[in-house]
């Protein structure tokens, strides 16, 4: 029986950029069943409350229907990828967002392309404030934090937490992903995996492969405890115990470059 966990997955039809029919979310699912995963949280792209929740949760059901008919084992649960947004924690308290699984733990996307908004700072230590974690989704692709690796540090010193694609690892998002995937790693910034999953037939059974290498490089049952040990601590609303993150090599922080400083929060 499948039991692996994926926190943050494009698999609901019609409300993203994920699949576009019932058949092309279904066939998803087998893709995933045949990877290894047994829960995913379905967590469309989501911005200033659109969609709204219960759409979201509704969609959640009706597929969930379906997987169940066509005995498909996996079980879909509630979330969503929010895009920064400096409302969110009012909408929070309206009950216009969803976290994962209804936990304190919330999906915060930051801008792929353009400088952090400057109030992403505030934002965070708001939403911490509030009893919330922001998890924040591919950090590797992000630009501003490709260019300015000291940011992950000042950003998960508010209380952020990063969640990394496994794709990453192994070259499948380019080179500038790959090289920060792998300094988040040996600074101990990676606090979660996932496969970010849109489509079936993608890169998913390249989740072994990645799990291997990992394995290798962190030590055995590494990828276990990501794929399924923290995830499930997550999805069932408890603390994590994460280690402390450490400049890699031990190496004191280095001068922020002229392209970092554009970036700069």
């Amino acid at each position: 029986m499948a039991s692996y966990i994926d926190l943050h997955n494009h698999i609901l039809p019609e409300i993203d950029d994920g699949p576009s029919t019932m058949e092309e979310a279904v066939q998803l699912a087998r893709d995933l069943v045949a990877s290894g995963y047994g829960t995913i949280v379905a967590t469309p792209h989501a911005l200033e409350g659109d969609p709204h929740p219960a759409l979201i949760c509704s969609q959640v059901e009706e597929l969930q229907e379906e997987l169940d008919r066509l005995a498909i084992p996996l079980k879909i649960l509630p979330g969503a990828e929010q895009h920064i947004d400096p409302e969110l924690p009012e909408r929070l308290r309206k009950n216009e967002v969803l976290t994962l699984n209804r936990s304190r733990y919330l999906l915060l996307e930051l801008p792929m392309l353009q400088p952090l908004p400057v109030y992403t700072e505030q934002l965070l230590f708001s939403l911490v404030q509030d009893g919330y974690r922001p998890v924040i989704p591919h950090p590797e692709r992000v630009m501003a934090l490709q260019v300015n690796h000291q940011m992950l540090f000042k950003l998960h010193r508010i209380g952020a937490l990063f969640q990394v694609t496994w794709a990453a690892f192994l070259g499948l998002l380019g080179p500038a992903a790959a090289k920060t995937a792998r300094y988040m790693l040996e600074a101990g910034l990676v606090h979660f995996l996932s496969t970010d999953a849109h489509h079936p037939g993608s890169d998913l059974l390249s989740v072994e492969k990645a799990a291997d290498l990992l394995d290798n490089r962190q030590g055995e049952g590494y990828s276990e405890m990501m794929l399924t040990e923290r995830p499930r601590l997550l999805l069932e609303n408890q603390p994590l115990d994460l280690p402390e993150p450490r400049a890699p090599g031990g190496r004191p922080p280095s001068r922020v470059p002229f392209l970092a400083r554009l970036f700069r929060v």
